[in-house]
């Protein structure tokens, strides 16, 4: 009869979109990113050992995990048949468990701290306890197929097409559900290429050189795209550590990590691959840009792992990424740098790096249910950053107004009193910005959202023929 065959479920991409191991770790960075180095430690006793280890520190809330709808039907079926349901998985049985109790299950069959239940060690655990025949399975990956050849009934979730004709090829009965994969569009947005407007910079001291040279443009365009690359990895990694945060967010729960579209496992391989890449472009091109790239990817990894928790230093790591990415620019053309134009950088993105936090406040605010658990500011901060940002503000202005008046200006333009104008319109920006930041109104990344405004296109314009005019 049905009634005596369980049915028996994979958790790992099947039931869950992801892996409780990466959830585990993820959960642990993000708690504590020095727990990184326990890791090779914790692997010593086996990849049994390595999930037994970070289960005990990182339990998972389990209403947060992301779970296959079709696949919970299933189980709901088996159960109104009164079959029992089984989760049979790789992850620990102390992760699962709570799981379990959640959906009603039978029983756990998990690994144990000792014995890694994946593949054959699970194929003959779940033979040993329901016989063979004697159980239904679904899976969703290679290894299940060591399983499947022993249960009366394959249930394949979210198939390639290879692992779907092996599957059928076996000559067992079979079924297959959708599963929560994303495609390509979902691996690519996770990488935020709408962001990659920032990189723009490097071409910033190329243009203030007024270099014209367009074999030195083309080299910095290369570098462009090394840090497109190195900024899409660090989104990634972030992306993992962030992903217990983001579901929670209103918005942010739609990424595609965060809704259990991508693996973990595939973004921190993304992220690997790119920022290799980025890295090795940019000192193919150019040591001494490959080596700011490189300092760009240091710097952008620690901000992900810990300086962004820490207040004030947070927005000052973000300024001087942002100005990283000029002197990277700066390095592969061979531009030598004013400390006037460093300073304006540090100050103007000192200010749209508090308009950012301003805005995670403000919204804050208006969103109860979401709270910026890893920021470390609270919301009676907001006037405190306000007026670190006008300061931020007002001070590359100074800056800006000082350089106007340097010598290196003098030699570059035969007007330069042409370019005072810019001041009183890039002050009228930047307290624009704070003050939308302020009201929760800017949707977006400060930098994106300046790229996307009609305000600001129009001081681009007006600082273009400013320009223009003083040559």
């Amino acid at each position: 009869m049905n009634g005596d065959v369980a049915l028996v479920v994979d958790v790992d991409g099947t039931l869950v979109g992801g892996d409780l191991l990466a959830e585990g770790l993820a959960r642990l960075l993000a708690a504590s990113p020095l727990r990184l180095f326990s890791l090779p430690f914790w692997a010593v006793r086996g990849r049994a050992g390595l999930k037994r280890k970070v289960a005990e520190r990182a339990p998972l809330p389990v209403d947060e995990l992301m779970l296959n709808t079709l696949v919970v039907d299933e189980i709901d079926a088996a159960k109104a048949e009164g079959r029992e349901v089984w989760l049979a998985t790789g992850s620990d049985a102390l992760a699962v468990a709570p799981l379990a109790d959640k959906l009603g299950a039978t029983g756990v069959l998990a690994s144990d701290g000792r014995t890694n239940l994946t593949g054959r060690a699970k194929a003959e655990a779940l033979v040993e306890h329901f016989g063979e025949r004697g159980f239904d399975y679904v899976g969703n990956e290679w290894r299940d197929l060591a399983v499947w050849e022993h249960a009366r009934c394959a249930i394949g979730v979210d198939l390639s097409d290879s692992l779907a004709r092996r599957l059928h090829g076996t000559g067992e009965a079979t079924r297959l559900l959708a599963g929560l994969g994303g495609g390509w569009r979902d691996h690519v947005q996770s990488w935020r290429p709408h962001h990659w407007v920032k990189n723009l910079l490097v071409f910033a001291p190329l243009v203030a050189a007024h270099m014209t040279d367009p074999a030195v443009y083309a080299l910095a365009a290369g570098i462009f795209l090394a840090l497109c690359a190195c900024a899409s990895a660090t989104y990634l990694l972030n992306d993992v550590i962030d992903m217990p945060h983001d579901r929670r967010h209103p918005g942010k729960r739609e990424r595609a990590l965060a809704a259990g579209r991508i693996s973990p496992w595939a973004a921190l391989l993304a992220s690997v691959v790119l920022a290799v890449g980025g890295v090795g472009l940019a000192f193919s091109l150019s040591a001494a840009a490959g080596a700011w790239t490189l300092a760009y990817l240091g710097l952008s990894w620690c901000y992900a792992l810990a300086l962004r928790r820490r207040v004030v230093a947070d927005v000052v790591a973000l300024a001087v990424l942002h100005g990283i990415r000029a002197i990277a620019g700066a390095a592969a053309a061979a531009v030598v740098l004013s400390p006037w134009f460093l300073a304006f950088f540090l100050f103007v993105f000192l200010a749209v790096a508090v308009a950012k936090r301003q805005q995670e406040l403000a919204t804050r605010g208006e969103e109860a249910a979401f709270a910026v658990g890893d920021r470390g500011y609270g919301g009676g901060d907001r006037s405190v950053l306000a007026a670190f940002g006008a300061a931020s503000g007002a001070a590359s202005i100074v800056v800006l107004a000082i350089y106007l008046q340097s010598a290196d200006v003098n030699a570059l333009y035969a007007q330069p009193e042409y370019l005072w104008p810019i001041c009183p319109l890039l002050l009228w920006w930047l307290g624009r910005l704070g003050v939308l930041a302020n009201r929760g109104a800017i949707a977006d990344d400060p930098v994106v959202f300046a790229a996307k405004d009609p305000a600001g296109w129009m001081l681009g314009a007006v600082a273009v023929a400013v320009f223009v005019a003083a040559l």
